[in-house]
């Protein structure tokens, strides 16, 4: 994972505004959530912008959703693709049409989990969310997770975090192409690797 934005001259305006927005506010108790994830869910997305060689207009759609995919943490975890929705409203309507801005909503919401893509352009933003499922730095990501969710008190114990990984990855499918050639092998290798340390 990088922690700064690749090819910061492709991203439009709107980025950097709502980017910086976050930056400002954004708190440590977010470990997972943070400013690190969004920049890398951007960073892949752009690796997608590039394998299915995505114009210029619909590219800047999706790198707008990346980098506000997860902003509704500022006001809560709970339902917080919706809050986000609300909270890059005023951002976008100084320079989007409708129809722009109904679609990055609809990539941000793609990103909640069960996620249930409608659009390509959502299933990107689907799988570059949970890109590090199958990545080698899984371990590290994960436990920024866990510990993010021992602060919300969603898991108690080491034992239901484990057993909530294997869950996860069981029912976790990628959508595109892309993912599923270059993710998959690795996710399932942490599957497996999970299952045979949970207790008999």
């Amino acid at each position: 994972m990088v922690d700064e934005l690749q090819n910061k001259e492709n991203y439009p305006e709107l980025c950097k505004d709502i980017f910086s927005f976050m930056k400002d506010k954004w708190p440590d108790h977010l470990t997972y959530h943070s400013l690190s994830h969004t920049i890398d869910v951007a960073n892949i997305c752009n690796k997608y912008i590039r394998h299915y060689n995505i114009d210029k207009d619909n590219g800047d759609l999706i790198r707008i959703a990346a980098i506000s995919h997860d902003i509704g943490y500022l006001v809560s975890p709970v339902n917080h693709e919706e809050l986000g929705i609300t909270e890059i409203k005023p951002f976008l309507e100084k320079k989007l049409s409708e129809r722009e801005i109904t679609a990055i909503n609809g990539m941000i919401r793609a990103t909640k989990v069960p996620q249930q893509p409608t659009t390509f352009y959502e299933e990107i933003l689907a799988d570059a969310d949970l890109d590090y499922l199958g990545r080698d730095d899984y371990d590290a990501l994960s436990e920024k997770l866990y510990q993010e969710f021992l602060y919300f008190n969603v898991l108690e114990t080491d034992e239901e975090w484990l057993q909530t990984q294997v869950t996860f990855l069981e029912n976790h499918t990628y959508h595109t192409s892309f993912a599923k050639s270059n993710r998959s092998f690795i996710k399932k290798k942490k599957l497996q690797e999970l299952k045979s340390k949970l207790l008999p």
